[in-house]
């Protein structure tokens, strides 16, 4: 045995891939299972210990699935398919397709396992019985050879040689497997990034290797992806009322200048563009009012109203007779109708964020500033609101900051000492809001994930090739004795179930030589 022939039966040993595969097996199991990914090295010293960490960060345990030996082991695996199949394959395919004597041998006439049988049916009606069994058996095509002026015949079946092909197709189906795999494990990124709704990003920010926590480095896209808007789904049963369904975004790729694509996304529900793949994975608020519903109200008439329902009020107390309490209480009534009438009628103005001039009564105020939660930005994802939009004003040659504000409780006191003592005439509210969020959109790709999809299926279609397909052979001689008995002699191979197919053969036959 030459070098080469030494250096093929060594890599395609069966031994040596299966102990590559146990080893790659464990070390996924250690990475997926019991030793974070991609945390830091304090990380570790605080969960296993400094001795433990140290071992876990020389041996690059924090990143098992982009060590080098995680990649050599895959690579020593498709090598060891491929150089078994090399070993294997040509032997088994010559047995299948090569050269095939189609008589039944002397050799095979000798063997106890072929069958003989003895008929005084004439040989026409033998033959033909044989072709329907052989028919009914799944043979499609049999071969005829005569001999000594037709007293001698040969026939020759066969069936499922393409199951000899099952090993091939399999290893086939792994190597394009372990190549995807490999390029996953190499040129595979993953990354994250928080977009707020109306903007766009051309990056995101890569997790650190096996972690899903995103670490520095930033990976440029090559496209654009706008989040248009965001939105929460909820349950609208009794049970579940108020819970989040789920969580949506309506994401624009742009390239070149060009909208190139348009989706919502959603939970288990991600964009595909160009090798990468757009997950929807978290959310959040940005601080920031959205949109809002401005009310402004006449201050004058308001403080007139006011007064009055003060004065009312006042009058009630030292109300003598019930005649006279009827007439302030009737007249308390319409106060407090003019009152709803004031704020129903007052004019409304629509804010969006990005918005710089705010217009009341021909009057521009500038934003100059807005958030959710003036006194404790933190609880804004608590839904914990208190809003407010804060304006330059310039009136009557005096210029100043006006906040907005969403608690009446808070908001005149503020418009008395910020806006009405600086001669504003006009009370602003926020009547509506609506907060904005951000999107998290978790962005991966993963140049070999479409080879391990077509290695999964031809290793699916190989094992059925192979499991659900039997490769057979039926030799029959027909001899026409002088004494006008015809004797047949059957010598069956098959791949799978050598016994059973004899079995089978040995007890149907009759019936058809019988009919």
């Amino acid at each position: 045995m030459n070098l080469l022939n030494k250096t093929i039966k060594i890599l395609g040993s069966p031994k040596l891939g299966v102990f590559a595969l146990i080893v790659l097996a464990i070390l996924t199991v250690i990475g997926s299972t019991y030793i974070k990914q991609g945390e830091t090295y304090f990380t570790y010293v605080r969960e296993y210990g400094e001795t433990a960490a140290k071992i876990i960060w020389l041996l690059w345990l924090d990143k098992i699935f982009h060590a080098w030996y995680y990649q050599l082991l895959m690579v020593l695996v498709g090598i060891s398919v491929i150089f078994a199949t090399i070993d294997r394959f040509p032997r088994i395919y010559l047995s299948a397709y090569g050269k095939v004597n189609k008589k039944l041998t002397d050799k095979l006439l000798k063997k106890k396992s072929t069958l003989k049988f003895e008929t005084d049916k004439p040989i026409e009606d033998v033959l033909e019985s044989l072709f329907r069994f052989l028919g009914d058996k799944g043979f499609r095509r049999v071969d005829k050879i005569e001999e000594n002026g037709g007293k001698t015949i040969y026939l020759f079946a066969e069936k499922g040689k393409v199951s000899r092909l099952g090993m091939l197709v399999t290893h086939i189906g792994i190597i394009v497997f372990l190549i995807g795999a490999f390029m996953g494990s190499y040129f595979g990124i993953r990354g994250q990034v928080e977009i707020p709704e109306g903007e766009a990003r051309a990056g995101f920010l890569k997790f650190r290797e096996g972690s899903l926590q995103a670490g520095n480095e930033a990976v440029e896209l090559p496209f654009l992806i706008k989040v248009n808007r965001f939105w929460l789904d909820y349950y609208d049963s009794e049970k579940f009322k108020g819970a989040i369904k789920s969580f949506n975004s309506e994401i624009e790729i742009w390239e070149n200048g060009q909208l190139v694509k348009k989706q919502v996304i959603k939970v288990n529900h991600p964009m595909d563009y160009k090798g990468y793949r757009i997950f929807q994975a978290s959310y959040g608020k940005t601080g920031e009012i959205k949109r809002a519903k401005l009310i402004v109200v006449d201050y004058n008439k308001m403080l007139e109203l006011m007064k009055l329902i003060s004065k009312v009020n006042k009058d009630l107390e030292e109300a003598k007779s019930e005649e006279e309490r009827k007439k302030l209480q009737e007249k308390m009534r319409q106060l407090e109708t003019q009152s709803i009438i004031l704020f129903s009628q007052a004019p409304r103005i629509d804010y969006h964020l990005g918005q710089d001039i705010i217009k009341v009564k021909n009057i521009e105020l500038k934003v100059i500033n807005q958030t959710l939660n003036y006194k404790n930005p933190m609880l804004v994802n608590q839904d914990v609101y208190d809003p407010v939009i804060v304006v330059r004003v310039n009136y009557n040659e005096k210029e100043f900051n006006l906040p907005i504000l969403a608690d009446p409780n808070v908001a005149i006191p503020a418009f008395n000492q910020f806006g009405y003592s600086k001669g504003f005439p006009y009370l602003i509210m926020i009547e509506e809001f609506e907060p904005r969020f951000f999107s998290g959109l978790q962005i991966s790709n993963f140049p070999g994930t479409n080879l391990i999809w077509l290695g999964t299926v031809i290793v699916v279609f190989g094992t059925m090739l192979a499991f659900y397909t039997i490769h057979r052979r039926v030799w029959i001689r027909i001899d026409k004795e002088d004494n006008k008995k015809t004797k047949i002699y059957i010598a069956v191979y098959s791949q799978k179930f050598q016994n059973s197919f004899l079995r089978e053969v040995k007890e149907s036959l009759p019936m058809y030589m019988e009919s």
